[in-house]
């Protein structure tokens, strides 16, 4: 007859063996993204593209005054809605602000539209306008450590691939 002593304690092998197993693969996935920020720029200026490219979106679909710009330049270090002046019917070539605009300042990160577009706008149903091809489409590529994609689609919903 074997007894077991109550005042013996410890841990099974079995239990080593999987806490080894756990810390290993923790190990493996957090430490990379703790020492290094890089590739973190591309998903930041990714996500500030869509929230502003849909706040552009609905400033377009709000306005009711036919005279403002609305035109969005996109260039390799920034992308943004043009300013315009007071009952202006033409925009100017400088971006009309923080909130409607994107500069990538010390960031290896560049941005790229599709079908070679220069700018583009939305309709007051907040669909993309200026494409050769109808129904318009438009892909914004933010390239550096990866490459990010934000589409706008046909009937104006903008997201990531």
């Amino acid at each position: 007859m074997i007894v077991f002593n109550k005042s013996e304690k410890g841990f099974t092998l079995i239990e080593l063996i999987v806490t080894i197993i756990m810390i290993g693969i923790m190990a493996a996935v957090i430490v990379p993204k703790i020492l290094t920020s890089k590739g973190f720029e591309d998903y930041t200026y990714r996500d500030e593209l869509i929230t502003k490219l849909r706040s552009i979106q609905l400033r377009t679909m709000q306005q009711t005054n036919n005279n403002a710009c609305q035109l969005i330049k996109v260039e390799s270090s920034t992308i943004g809605l043009l300013a315009t002046t007071l009952n202006a019917s033409t925009c100017e070539s400088n971006y009309a602000g923080e909130t409607t605009s994107i500069i990538i300042d010390d960031h290896d990160v560049t941005f790229s539209i599709s079908e070679s577009l220069a700018n583009f706008s939305f309709s007051s149903l907040g669909r993309p306008l200026g494409c050769v091809v109808n129904p318009c489409a438009i892909t914004i590529t933010v390239t550096g450590e990866s490459i990010l994609k934000v589409e706008i689609n046909a009937e104006g919903y903008i997201y990531a691939l």
